[in-house]
């Protein structure tokens, strides 16, 4: 006889009140137990919402049955950020939408489901550009990117996610529904409306801030990729105040995002890089200080065990046609600018100072064209490159995006390959 499944009371309540998609299979439920991560947890139900009536829906059946609730979007975070035992909010199938567009003031509102490239895509016949640049740009969510405040290659020209969302759109887990953006830093908190859930949440910020002000100051790390925490450091007397920046980075932990409000820059007028080649790793470590100090945007590492296994790689060996000689590793240096000539003088200056200093023997230079797409071709697929390794013994991604300053970057690394060896 076939075994009779019974379904739990809250997938029941799921079923009956959601419009969107209810999945409680195992095939589902073992599909949304992974990310791009290592670890595996296998969601209570996965929902895909179809608008903001089911997102209330979802909260309101997951208080009544006391279980927590995990929103995510594409799945592609390297620390099991959407991995949880918890209802799983998939908002990527169908709360994608652009919502609304301002050329003119480069603004755009957008739901959490929407693909970062597929933004792109749209703003590219504007000239505009939303700038922070994971590697998973063409499945990551821009949900997600806010979760997790994501930063990129171009990080060290743009920052990271949080410098470019300005407004918000978000629902609590008691379904409040609310509207952040900037408020001013006087006032924020200091008029309390009993029983409001606005008054009451920037009340309690304000105390937090006010109570721990040279705490926070002094003690949260002063490096321009910290992710890390909730960004209590976006909070400055004499600035504005939006709590659209402590959502940021808060991997769901705060709030359900709705809707997010984004700034756009323009798309650069002409790009260039060079492929610094360098015969050992600590000589690359080391020429870092030099080429961010020439203005790029982005420095970036193909290491020599990256580039041994994709010239052994069947698709990776075909793009492979800047490499000269066999380099221990090459800097990828990418520079924008509103001339070819303006990012040529930038260039030369560093190829000059990078060889003056004995660091690096080839410095090819490459403009917009196949062979620059083919430089960056090779970095995105790095880590598929790794993981796809034909060896019994697989690598495994568990250092998460370390932050340290530049100056100490070459110890850094020499003491962590250290403890890996």
């Amino acid at each position: 006889m076939s075994k009779v499944v019974r379904k739990s009371l809250y997938v029941v309540d799921l079923e009956q009140h959601v419009r969107g998609e209810v999945l409680s299979d195992s095939l589902s439920l073992g599909l949304y137990a992974t990310d791009a991560s290592l670890y595996q947890i296998t969601p209570l139900a996965v929902v895909l919402p179809r608008d903001e009536t089911d997102v209330a829906t979802v909260l309101t059946i997951a208080r009544d049955h006391g279980i927590p609730v995990l929103p995510r979007g594409g799945g592609t975070s390297l620390a099991g950020q959407t991995v949880g035992e918890a209802i799983v909010m998939d908002f990527s199938k169908y709360m994608n939408r652009i919502i609304d567009f301002d050329a003119k003031n480069r603004m755009v509102r957008v739901e959490p489901g929407l693909v970062r490239d597929t933004l792109n895509k749209f703003l590219a016949p504007h000239g505009l550009i939303f700038s922070p640049d994971p590697a998973t740009s063409s499945r990551a969510n821009i949900g997600g990117m806010v979760g997790n405040n994501s930063s990129g290659t171009k990080s060290i020209l743009f920052g990271k996610t949080v410098d470019h969302v300005v407004g918000m759109k978000v629902m609590l887990a008691d379904g409040t529904v609310m509207e952040f953006k900037d408020e001013d830093s006087d006032t924020f908190g200091k008029k309390v409306t009993p029983g409001d859930r606005k008054s009451e949440i920037y009340e309690g910020l304000r105390r937090i801030i006010d109570n721990n002000y040279d705490e926070i100051a002094a003690r949260f790390p002063k490096v321009m990729r910290r992710v890390s925490g909730y960004n209590l450091d976006e909070f400055r007397r004499g600035q504005p105040w939006n709590v659209s920046k402590l959502v940021c980075g808060s991997e769901g932990t705060l709030a359900v995002i709705l809707a997010v409000d984004l700034h756009l820059d323009p798309l650069p007028k002409k790009k260039s890089v060079c492929a610094a080649h360098f015969g050992t790793l600590l000589e690359s470590l080391k020429a870092v200080q030099i080429t961010v100090g020439h203005n790029p945007s982005a420095v970036e590492i193909l290491d020599h065990e990256l580039l041994t296994l994709a010239r052994k790689n069947l698709f990776t060996r075909k793009i492979m046609d800047f490499v000269e000689g066999e380099p221990n590793n090459i800097l990828i240096i990418e520079f924008y600018g509103d001339t070819i000539e303006d990012i040529r003088k930038r260039q030369t200056a560093m190829i000059r100072e990078l060889r003056e200093s004995g660091f690096g023997y080839a410095f090819p230079v490459f403009d917009e064209g196949p062979v620059f797409d083919n430089v960056w071709a090779l970095r995105k697929k790095g880590l598929g490159i790794l993981l796809g390794r034909k060896t019994k013994k697989k690598p495994i991604a568990f250092i998460e995006d370390s932050a340290v300053p530049v100056e100490v970057l070459p110890e850094y690394i020499t003491e962590v390959k250290a403890i890996c060896d």
